[in-house]
This record gives C-alpha cells, sequence and structure tokens, in this order.
C-alpha cells in the first residue's frame, strides 16, 4: 500500500483553547484576505444584474405572452414531464455539511455544486466571458447548488438549517426544440431583439470535442478516458463523458452559450481533491469546501459561435485536473489489462482521495520534490469500519495531525472514507511524473483487485498490520516480524509485481520505475532510477530486507535469464498468479503451497527452487 509516512508534531491551535467554530472562522477570513491580496478587487467588475432566462418566473410568463398571441400554444396544463423539468437554485454554507449529508450529495447525478452563483443570468454572455479567474473572485464564501426540484437532495438542503440554506430560484428546462418558448424567455429576462439576432448566429450547436492532458513522457496530448464533461443551461447542468479516445459529444443544443468544465467522476470512481498544501488551519475552508465540490474544473464561457468547432480541454502544467486525468486513465487501463488477462478487475464505484499536498518530508535524493505515499485502505467499502482505524488512518495523510480536534472536517470526510488515496505535490511534478504515477495508481489497483478476491477480514488485518509497521532501515513495513505481516508480504508483492507489469505495458521498455531501487541485486544497491523491464527482472524483494518477494511472480513468468541460472519456469499467465489470491492466503508460504495445487502442470521442483531463492521460509 505504500502507505508509512514520515510525521511531526504540529502544535493545535485547538490546544490554546479555541472552538470549532473561532477555527472555522478564523481560516475562512485569512483566505479571503489573501484572494484580495493576490487578485486586487478594484481590477474587477462584477456584471450588471440580470434575470435568468429560464428561471420558472420567466417561463411561465413566456407561456402567458405566447398563448396570448397563439390559442394554439400548449399551456401549462397541457405540457407534459414538466415536474421532471423544474430545478432549485439553492445557496448554502459548507462548513456545516455533515457525512450523512456529503452522501446524499454524491448520490444525486442531477447535481452540481459550485463555489460561486454559477445560476446567476448576468454570467451567461460573451461580453462578461467568465473563465476560471473571475468564478474565483465570484467565491464569497457559500456554496451554490442546482438540483432537482422535490428530490431528495433539494428536501436536504432546504431543511438542514444549520446549512443556513437560501432557495436563490426556481429553474426550468425547456424542451431541446421549444425554440418558441426559449426566445420569448429571453424576452421576459430583457433580452433585446439586437441581442436575439446575434443569439441566432450560431443557434443550436451541440458541443463535441476532446479533453486531454500532456504527459511528457509520451511528448504529446494524451486523450483523458472517462472524464465528466459539464455544461450549464442557464445554471441547469447536463453532462456527457469521454470515450476511449477522450471524445465527447453533448447531449443538448444550445440556444446560446453556456459555461463548460470537466469532473473526474463516474461510476468507476469519484475522485475527490484533498488540498492540504500549507498548513492544516490555514487550508482548512477551502479543503472543505474543495471536497464537497469535487474535482470539478472549469473550463469558462464558451460561445454558441464558438461551438461549431470542437471545444476541446486541454490540461498542461503542474495542476490538480491534471493530476485527476491521470488517475483516470489508470483506471481505465488497468480494466483492460484486467480484461485480456481474463482475472477480476478493482471493484466498482471507488473512491479517491486525491491528496494535493506540502513537499516536506517527499523529496529525492536531489532535494526535488518527489511523491508521498498511496495506500488501498479500501474503507469505502468495508462495511462498520471501526472509527479509531480511521482517525489513525487520517492522521498519516495528514502529517500526524488529529483530525478529532477538527470536527468539521472529520465529520465531512466520514460520508465519504477513501478507498484509495495518493499523494503529489503542489509545488512542481516529481522527476519522470507520468511514468512513475501510473505504475503507483496500477499498484493501488492491484491492492484493490486483491481486496475483491481476499474480502474484508482479510483487508482489516493488512489495514492493522500497515498501521502497526515500526520502519527499519530500507523498508518502511519493517522487518516482517510483526502481527498480519504475512498479508503485508503477500499484498505487497504482488501489487509491485503486477503494477511495474501494467507500467511497462502502458509506458514500453524504457519508462522509469516508481522510485530508486533500494533492492538488493546481484550484490548491490541501486540508487538512480532504473527502467521498469530491468528492475522487474533483476529485483528479488519489494523495498529492503528480504522478506517482500516481489520478483517471484515474474520470475515464474519470464523466459530465460543468463544470470538466474535456477529459474526453469516460463510462461505462468497472470490468471494464474492471481487466483491463489484468496481469504486464507495469509502468507507467502500458503501462496506457494495454493499456487502447486492449482497447477499441477507446473514442475514442482523447479517452483520450490525459485521460491527458495526469493527466501520463502517454508521448507
Amino acid at each position: 500500500m505504500k502507505f508509512k509516512m514520515k510525521t511531526h508534531q504540529i502544535k493545535l491551535l485547538t490546544a490554546l483553547g479555541l472552538s470549532a467554530t473561532i477555527l472555522f472562522s478564523a481560516c475562512k477570513k485569512e483566505n479571503q484576505q489573501e484572494t484580495v491580496a493576490e487578485t486586487p478587487q478594484q481590477k474587477f467588475e462584477k456584471p450588471a444584474p440580470k434575470t435568468n432566462p429560464f428561471s420558472l418566473a420567466n417561463i411561465n410568463k413566456a407561456r402567458e405572452t405566447l398563448n396570448k398571441q397563439n390559442s394554439t400554444t400548449r399551456t401549462t396544463a397541457q405540457r407534459t414531464n414538466d415536474a421532471d423539468r423544474l430545478y432549485t437554485y439553492i445557496k448554502f454554507d459548507p462548513n456545516a455539511v455533515t457525512g450523512e449529508i456529503l452522501q446524499k450529495l454524491e448520490a444525486d447525478t442531477s447535481i452540481q455544486i459550485m463555489d460561486f452563483p454559477f445560476a446567476n443570468g448576468e454570467l451567461y454572455n460573451d461580453e462578461f466571458a467568465l473563465d476560471e479567474e473571475k468564478a474565483k473572485l465570484l467565491s464569497d464564501g457559500s456554496l451554490y447548488a442546482v438540483t432537482k426540484k422535490n428530490s431528495i437532495t433539494e428536501t436536504t438542503l432546504k431543511t438542514n438549517t444549520s446549512l443556513n440554506p437560501v432557495v436563490l430560484d426556481e429553474l426550468y428546462l425547456p424542451e431541446e426544440e421549444d425554440t418558441t418558448l426559449q426566445f420569448q424567455a429571453f424576452r421576459e429576462a430583457g433580452y433585446t431583439e439586437e441581442m436575439l439576432a446575434r443569439i441566432r448566429i450560431c443557434l443550436f450547436k451541440r458541443p463535441t470535442g476532446f479533453v486531454r492532458y500532456w504527459d511528457t513522457r509520451f511528448n504529446r496530448m494524451e486523450p483523458v478516458r472517462g472524464m465528466q464533461v459539464w455544461g450549464l443551461v442557464f445554471g441547469i447542468p447536463l453532462h456527457t463523458y469521454t470515450d476511449a479516445n477522450g471524445y465527447y459529444r453533448f447531449p443538448w443544443r444550445f440556444s446560446a452559450g453556456t459555461i463548460m468544465g470537466t469532473k473526474a467522476k463516474n461510476n468507476r470512481v469519484n475522485i475527490k481533491p484533498l488540498d492540504t498544501h500549507g498548513t492544516l488551519i490555514r487550508n482548512i475552508y477551502t479543503l472543505i469546501t474543495q471536497f464537497i465540490v469535487g474535482s470539478i474544473h472549469i473550463h469558462g464561457w464558451v460561445s454558441s459561435c464558438q461551438m461549431r468547432s470542437d471545444v476541446n480541454f486541454e490540461f498542461s502544467g503542474h495542476r490538480q485536473v491534471r493530476y485527476w486525468s491521470q488517475l483516470l486513465n489508470a483506471y481505465h487501463f488497468h480494466d483492460q489489462y484486467c480484461a485480456n488477462d481474463n482475472v477480476d478487475n478493482a471493484p466498482q464505484s471507488m473512491t479517491v482521495y486525491a491528496q494535493w499536498a506540502n513537499t516536506k518530508e517527499h523529496t529525492d535524493e536531489d532535494g526535488l520534490p518527489d511523491f508521498g505515499n498511496a495506500s488501498t485502505p479500501m474503507l469505502g467499502h468495508i462495511p462498520g469500519t471501526p472509527a479509531s482505524i480511521f482517525v489513525q488512518w487520517l492522521r498519516g495523510l495528514f502529517d500526524g495531525e488529529d483530525l478529532t480536534n477538527y470536527p468539521n472536517l472529520f465529520n465531512l470526510l466520514t460520508g465519504l472514507m477513501p478507498d484509495m488515496t495518493f499523494r503529489v505535490p503542489q509545488a512542481a511534478e516529481p522527476q519522470f511524473y507520468n511514468e512513475r504515477l501510473a505504475q503507483i495508481a496500477f499498484h493501488e489497483l492491484a491492492h484493490a483487485m486483491h481486496y475483491r478476491r481476499a474480502g474484508n477480514n482479510y483487508w482489516i488485518d493488512y489495514i492493522k498490520a500497515t498501521l502497526a509497521a515500526n520502519p527499519v532501515a530500507g523498508n518502511p513495513y519493517g522487518n516482517g516480524q510483526n502481527a498480519d505481516d504475512g498479508n503485508v508480504a503477500v499484498g505487497e508483492s504482488w501489487a509491485e509485481f503486477l503494477g511495474t507489469n501494467h507500467a511497462i505495458r502502458r509506458y514500453g521498455n524504457d519508462a522509469q520505475k516508481n522510485r530508486t531501487s533500494l533492492f538488493f541485486w546481484n550484490g548491490n544497491f541501486l540508487t538512480q532510477f532504473q527502467p521498469n523491464p530491468f528492475l522487474q527482472e533483476n529485483e528479488r524483494w519489494f523495498f529492503g530486507g528480504n522478506w517482500i518477494p516481489s520478483g517471484f511472480y515474474n520470475d515464474l513468468q519470464d523466459g530465460f535469464n543468463p544470470v538466474e541460472n535456477w529459474d526453469n519456469i516460463q510462461g505462468t499467465t497472470i490468471r494464474q498468479l492471481w487466483l491463489p489470491l484468496g481469504p486464507q492466503t495469509d502468507f507467502t508460504c500458503d501462496y506457494l503451497w495454493t499456487l502447486l495445487q492449482q497447477n499441477p502442470a507446473l514442475n514442482q521442483n523447479d517452483v520450490i527452487t525459485i521460491a527458495m531463492q526469493h527466501d520463502f521460509n517454508c521448507f
């Protein structure tokens, strides 16, 4: 799981007797002050107020006008599916969102939540042309949501008085082809005939395009698979997803322009931002807000005329959205490789904490920003996870902080516990960023497929062993002598083997390992980054010591290696290597005997010889 982190003691403001409310108010105030300092407000002019054309009030006025003009026009009572076209626009306090409320928000596939008033009518025009920076300046400390009227989400937000909810508007999504109603609604909102004539120039375009990120290893823009692409019909959210080529086609023809963006969430995986760079007390407001909103990227205003060509989203630089894109791709290729090997993939509906973290204590040998540790606790899938385990796990993620001292944040996170976590430094991307992050992700996904085969009880023992580890020189998991370290030996060796195998498939023969090699090979320690195939073939153990035998699996699969004249087995499939990973496989010896029992055609003596070279203590 690569989870054990170095920790340090940070003096908590709560030790000074500050309440959670004062804590939140202080950090929120500081956050707002910093925003002013970085982007002077005098350079930003808010647009003039204008009603939303698709507010229910304007739609009803439009219908009345049209009914008077033409008696054959359908009345409100004669229309169908009106209830399904009604939405509520509401603002609320993010600090009061509990874990229970968050679960309801996450279950709503039709909701849009952002930290600025995105359904205000004045934002939807070419003149204001909202972009990511303007959206930040419109942020005012509240969260804004548009959700289906009479839904569970609407009831939840409106009836929880602690959220200080304010219903701002009721919105209506017209039928796509009902252009008469739409244009009359524009008139009711104050649009002039000249403005409507401009809109008609590029009337009713359906956005299409690609979502890509810059992959330094491939030296090209790489398609992002499974990314949600959203657009707002005057605040009403609609969305689609990119395909295996990173291509999307939007399910709505826009009569005017729209605000568009992406979100790293689909039925397979929900990537939740965990922005922890800086000190926790300084950034807790941003952390809470972004976690609720989710992995949203705001592309900004797209005019109807721009929709005549592809509307592409391209992510470069060291940004969270590029980080999220790489994780989505890792899931895509993991699923593809597992299907090719006829093995179960990682479970569906996984929650990933994508940590955007400090550099401290996570630097490489040259002092440059480097990855922190990743983990696969599967807490979102294991029912009834003990609170003590989650508290301990979070302590590792937050560099020793006890999050029970921050009840608002802790309660929020309990509503959506992680199945998987990753950590990337905010300051700068690490060396060999793309291929190393892929190998780390494939490693963790190999853990998740192991969990699927081994079950909840096995994994709870695994988590306990990971949390109880006492690091020794060269190995954060210790010396292998603690209780349940047999689970660690099996799980970490399997994940490192398969994760590297998948990284080689993804990035080829010269892609770099996800870390420098501190592993015994031919009498030497290798201290520089090495090509994945070299390390896959020559490393016998994961980390220092000789008790996590990651090289064992590859020696059963690979061809002849002249350095390893004791390796006389080849061609064992991934499926054969995966099947022994059951709930009773608590030790490497359990794995060995199960493998031999399941595969009588393998030469038993040759397999045992390979196991002995990897120090299996079974004989």
